[in-house]
């Protein structure tokens, strides 16, 4: 690590302070005490050596995503809500090209999703760097750090959980394909997390992101298990629930209309955080669309969210 003039270390030693504060009022603290005692302080500088795969990325699809991606036409970008069903991955793509081309330089990209196995603790991450097709994609310790030490989360380390659930793993590659130069922090949420919980979430992101660029995603796929004129009428209701910010409606929704309402919750309250009226729907789409078969009877659908 390279030596930095000392007025660069006065700037990091007050915004790693502002930090403290903030976290120790929202009920997260950085004590070491907090760290699970199978985990390795992340604070320490060593880093992981390890690297995590993406285990869903297959090129020929990737760049057929990317061909199709389009920009959502966005000045500013601080938030979003992407799928992680692949079969969509022309809106993740379209997303992250949006983002790619504000102009923006992101510090930092923070996924967080479902823990599809609903195993572990109820929040999940990893201190691990990612391997891609287009390089390693770094991540970021310091916002790994302040998840691990809130105590109202009480995250874990799951390498082995992060690398294999498509809901950050599918994403990595696109984040280091359209902004080539950002480090991540990807977390895992299961249903047990409470609303308290992720306003906790909300606010411990606001504070990682008041002392660098960062942009935070939330990965939800909407309706399942129901034929295309079912998710339809789903995907209504949650919409006016989104628009709305009723966020009490949107935790108490089933897998019929998202896999993932404590997700969508925690990004809906960091964009209230970051001063946004409500969110803006970029697209929506089902999987009906994308094969090309009306009557699907199991059909997935997607929204795409964005706050500038």
């Amino acid at each position: 690590m390279r030596r930095r003039m000392s007025g660069s270390v006065s700037k990091k030693t007050a915004a790693i302070l502002a930090v403290l504060i903030i976290l120790t009022a929202s009920g997260c603290s950085l004590q070491p005490g907090n760290m699970p005692a199978n985990t390795t302080p992340i604070a320490s500088g060593r880093g992981y050596v390890k690297q995590l795969d993406c285990l869903y990325f297959a090129a020929d699809d990737f760049f057929n995503h990317t061909a199709k991606a389009k920009n959502y036409g966005a000045q500013t970008l601080c938030a979003g809500v992407v799928p992680h069903h692949l079969l969509a991955g022309e809106l993740i793509a379209s997303f992250f090209k949006t983002a790619g081309e504000t102009g923006e330089r992101y510090d930092t990209v923070i996924l967080l999703g479902p823990n599809h196995q609903g195993e572990g603790a109820d929040v999940s991450t990893t201190a691990c760097s990612w391997k891609t097709e287009f390089g390693k994609v770094e991540c970021d310790e310091d916002a790994v750090s302040g998840i691990m030490a809130c105590k109202s989360l009480d995250a874990r380390i799951n390498d082995d959980m992060l690398q294999n659930d498509h809901a950050v793993s599918s994403l990595v590659p696109y984040i280091k394909y359209y902004l080539p130069e950002a480090k991540v922090a990807t977390v895992l949420l299961t249903r047990r997390v409470t609303m308290e919980q992720s306003q906790d979430i909300a606010l411990l992101l606001g504070s990682i992101a008041k002392n660098k660029k960062c942009l935070v995603v939330g990965s939800v796929d909407f309706s399942h298990g129901l034929s295309a004129e079912e998710a339809k009428l789903r995907d209504e209701n949650t919409r006016t629930a989104i628009l709305a910010n009723d966020l009490e409606r949107i935790k108490r929704m089933p897998n019929e209309n998202l896999d993932s309402p404590e997700t969508l919750c925690a990004m809906l309250y960091y964009m209230q955080e970051r001063g946004a009226c409500a969110a803006t729907l970029f697209d929506h789409k089902s999987a009906a669309v994308f094969l090309e078969t009306p009557v699907l009877q199991d059909c997935t659908t997607y929204f795409v969210l964005g706050s500038p």
